[in-house]
C-alpha cells in the first residue's frame, strides 16, 4: 500500500452534469444538504440542453406551431437553474448573480455564474449543442452531440450561446478539450467528492439487431464517462483521489421510490422554481424551463435519489491482529484506514491499494483465516465509446494485498459489451471451507453466481429470479449455509442452500406488499437473530422508515407483516449488528438520515420492544454506514464524510446497551 494521502482541508463538491436540471432531479436532496452546509460547490453543465427550442409546456397541443428559439430556451433553463440555487442558498429566487466568461488553459471559453450572496456556489456552462436536421442543420452537416463526441464519431462539436450570455463566441470543442477543462476545474476546486450520472444505465428493451434501448438519456451516459476519465487524469497529475458518486437517472421511474413525501415535496418545490411554476411573477423573457410546467410529478424519475452503485454496509472489519480496518473506493482506488493499536483511538490512513479503474462498489468478505477478499467492479473504457466492465477480486492479508484478479462477467460469454456493462453491484461471502462465492445481478435482472473451487473459478451460474433492484446481500449462517437476499420490483427474493456446499434454491415470494407492508425502497440487510432465524432490515418504500422482517421458526416462517423501527427519511441500506453476551442480546442499527448524516439505534433482540430511540448526527456523509465490534467487544459505527474523511463513534463499554461516545474524525 502507498503512503497516507492527506485530503483537502474542507469538503468541496464538483458536479459534472449534462443538463441544467440533472442536479435538481437526480442529485437532490443531497445537493441541498451540501448547499445548506455552505460547502464549496462547482457545477459544470456540458451541453446546451436546447432540446426542441420551444419553451412551452409539452402538454400544450399548439406548441408545435411555435418556431424554435434554441438560444432563448437555453437561457431560460439557465435562468431557472440560477433561481433554484438562489432559493437553496438564500431563500430568495431573485438573489443576484454575477456572470462572466472564464478561459481555460486549453483555450475553451465558458460562462460562469457566481451567486453573490454565496460566492462559493459557481455554475459553469460549456454549451455543447445537438447538430442534426431536426435542429436546423442541413443534411450535409455531419450530426454530432456530446455522446458522439465521447465515442469519437464526431471529432468536434459546436457550442450554442445562450441569449443574454456574456459569452458570445461560438466554439468547436473536441473531447480532449472538454476533458482538459474538467481536469483544470478539479485542480482548482480540489473536490473531495465528484457527483455525476450513470455511465452504464440499464436497458428497458432488447432487440437482437439494434441492441438495448437505454433507460437513460444518452448525454447523461456520455457525461458520466467524461467525468470518470477526468477524475482519472486528475489523479495522474497529482490530485487527491475524490469520492465519486454516480446518480441513477431516468431509471428511477422503473423502481420503487425511496424519498419520503417531505423529501420529495422539497425537491419538487425547487423543480417548480426552475420551471417557473412556483407562482413567482416572471419579469424576464426567458424566465425558466416552461416545458415542464407544473408537471414534474408526471415524469416520476424525480421520486427517488439513488446511486447507480448501491453502497454496502460491511466495509468496517476486525482484522486478525485485533485492529479495525475500514475500506472505501476513492477515485477508482481502494482506500484503507486502520486502527494504530487495537481499540483505537488513533487511526492510520487512508492508504491506497495498487490498481485503478474501480467503480464505487466494494464488498468486503472475510475468510476463516482472518484475511479479507475485496470484490468490486472494474471499468475500462474502450474505442468507439465501448467499455469493459468486470467483477474483480483482491485478497488482503494484513498489510499485503494481491493484485486485482478478474472474476469476469456473467454476460461475458456473449462477447457483447452492451450486455456486460449492466452487471450489478457484487455481493460476496466465504463458505466454511474458506472459498469465495460472488453474486451479481445479471442482464436479465436475475441473479448470477460464481465460486472458487480447488481447480479455480467455477463457471457463472444463473440462479434465476426476476426484477432485481440490484445490490444483493449474502450471509453465511451459523449452520454453514449461504443465503442471499435481494430487493425486487415487487418485494424480496431469497436464495438459500439446503445443505452445506449444496446448490441454491430460489424463493421469489418472501415479502410481497400487502395492506400493511410496502416494498423495500432500497437494499436488504440480512442478520441472523436466532439459531434458525434471520431478520431482514430495509427501508419501506416512500416513508423511508426502517422495517424488520423477522423469520419465524418452522416451515413457512416468514410473516406477511414487518415491524416498524422508526427512523423515517434518508436513503441507502441499514447497517445491522447483533451483540450477544452474558445477560444481554441486542441489535445495533445505523442508517443515513434525512439530513444526510447518520443515526444509530440499539434495540433488544426480542419481540417485547417499541420503536427505538435514534441518536442523530447531521454532518454530511457519503454511501452507507458500517458497524463492527472492536477487540474489546465495543460496537464501533463508521461513516465516510462528504469531505472524504472517516468518522467513527465507539461504545464506552463492551455491552450493546451502553451509550456511544461522540463522533471523531480520523
Amino acid at each position: 500500500m502507498n503512503s497516507p494521502v492527506q485530503p483537502p482541508p474542507q469538503a468541496s463538491v464538483v458536479q459534472i452534469l449534462a443538463h441544467p436540471d440533472d442536479d435538481l432531479y437526480f442529485v437532490n436532496p443531497d445537493l441541498q444538504r451540501a448547499v445548506e452546509a455552505r460547502h464549496p460547490i462547482a457545477s459544470v453543465y456540458l451541453t446546451a440542453a436546447e432540446a426542441d427550442g420551444r419553451n412551452i409546456d409539452t402538454r400544450d397541443q399548439t406548441r408545435g406551431t411555435v418556431p424554435p428559439d434554441y438560444s432563448g430556451y437555453m437561457a431560460a433553463r439557465q435562468n431557472g437553474l440560477r433561481a433554484a440555487y438562489a432559493v437553496m442558498a438564500t431563500g430568495e429566487r431573485d438573489s443576484p448573480w454575477s456572470r462572466d466568461v472564464v478561459e481555460f488553459s486549453a483555450g475553451v471559453l465558458a460562462e460562469r455564474s457566481t451567486l453573490l450572496a454565496a460566492p462559493h456556489i459557481q455554475l459553469y456552462f460549456l454549451g455543447v449543442r445537438m447538430v442534426d436536421t431536426a435542429h436546423g442543420f442541413s443534411p450535409d452537416v455531419p450530426p454530432s452531440r456530446l455522446a458522439t463526441l465521447w465515442s469519437g464519431r464526431s471529432p468536434v462539436a459546436p457550442t450554442l450561446v445562450a441569449e443574454d450570455s456574456p459569452l458570445q463566441q461560438v466554439q468547436e470543442l473536441s473531447s480532449e478539450s472538454v476533458l482538459l477543462c474538467l481536469v483544470e476545474m478539479m485542480r482548482y476546486f480540489r473536490p473531495t467528492v465528484v457527483w455525476t450520472m450513470d455511465p452504464d444505465p440499464q436497458h428497458t428493451a432488447w432487440d437482437k439487431a439494434k441492441g438495448p434501448s437505454s433507460s437513460d438519456h444518452q448525454d447523461h451516459t456520455a457525461t458520466a464517462q467524461f467525468a470518470l476519465e477526468a477524475v482519472d487524469r486528475y489523479q495522474r497529475t497529482g490530485g487527491v483521489p475524490p469520492l465519486v458518486e454516480h446518480y441513477r437517472g431516468y431509471a428511477n421511474k422503473l423502481w420503487p421510490s425511496n424519498l419520503t413525501e417531505t423529501a420529495y415535496a422539497e425537491k419538487k418545490r425547487l423543480i417548480d422554481v426552475y420551471g417557473g411554476a412556483d407562482g413567482h411573477p416572471c419579469t424576464h423573457r426567458h424566465c425558466g424551463d416552461r416545458q415542464l410546467g407544473d408537471g414534474a410529478d408526471i415524469r416520476r424519475y424525480g421520486w427517488s435519489t439513488a446511486s447507480r452503485y448501491a453502497p454496502g454496509t460491511g466495509w468496517l472489519r476486525l482484522q486478525p491482529d485485533g485492529r479495525l480496518a475500514a475500506y472505501a473506493v476513492m477515485g477508482g482506488r481502494v482506500a484503507v484506514w486502520t486502527e494504530s493499536v487495537p481499540g483505537g483511538p488513533e487511526w492510520v490512513g487512508p492508504l491506497f491499494l495498487q490498481g485503478a479503474g474501480l467503480l464505487p462498489a466494494l464488498t468486503v468478505a472475510p475468510d476463516r483465516r482472518g484475511s479479507v477478499h475485496l470484490v468490486g467492479l472494474r471499468r475500462t473504457s474502450g474505442p468507439g465509446g465501448t467499455a469493459d466492465v468486470e467483477v474483480v477480486r483482491a485478497w488482503l492479508r494484513g498489510e499485503e494485498a494481491s493484485p486485482w484478479e478478474a472474476v469476469g462477467n456473467p454476460q461475458g460469454y456473449t462477447g457483447d459489451w452492451q450486455r456486460c456493462r449492466e452487471v450489478g453491484v457484487p455481493a460476496a461471502v466465504t463458505d466454511p471451507a474458506g472459498r469465495l462465492h460472488v453474486f451479481v445481478r445479471n442482464f436479465g435482472f436475475g441473479l448470477s453466481a460464481r465460486r472458487e473451487t480447488d481447480e479455480g473459478w467455477s463457471d457463472w451460474e444463473d440462479l434465476g429470479g426476476a426484477g432485481l433492484q440490484d445490490a444483493p446481500s449474502a450471509v453465511l449462517t451459523s449452520t454453514g449455509r449461504i443465503e442471499v437476499y435481494a430487493p425486487t420490483r415487487q418485494g424480496v427474493s431469497r436464495w438459500k442452500q439446503d445443505a452445506v456446499y449444496g446448490p441454491f434454491s430460489h424463493d421469489s415470494g418472501l415479502l410481497v406488499p400487502t395492506q400493511d407492508t410496502w416494498r423495500p425502497g432500497g437494499g436488504i440487510t440480512p442478520l441472523q437473530t436466532g439459531r434458525a432465524r434471520m431478520s431482514l432490515f430495509y427501508r419501506e418504500e416512500e416513508s423511508g422508515e426502517i422495517r424488520e422482517h423477522r423469520q419465524r421458526p418452522g416451515p413457512g416462517g416468514w410473516p406477511a407483516e414487518a415491524e416498524n423501527l422508526g427512523g423515517a427519511g434518508g436513503t441507502g441500506p441499514v447497517a445491522a449488528l447483533r451483540r450477544l453476551g452474558e445477560g444481554h442480546d441486542a441489535i445495533v442499527l445505523a442508517r443515513r438520515n434525512a439530513a444526510g448524516g447518520v443515526g444509530v439505534a440499539v434495540l433488544a433482540n426480542d419481540r417485547r420492544r417499541g420503536v427505538p430511540l435514534w441518536e442523530e448526527s447531521h454532518f454530511l456523509t457519503v454511501g452507507a454506514p458500517s458497524l463492527a465490534a472492536d477487540r474489546q467487544g465495543r460496537v464501533v459505527a463508521a461513516v465516510v464524510g462528504i469531505d472524504g474523511q472517516l468518522r467513527v463513534r465507539r461504545q464506552s463499554e463492551p455491552f450493546a446497551e451502553s451509550g456511544f461516545a461522540d463522533w471523531t474524525t480520523v
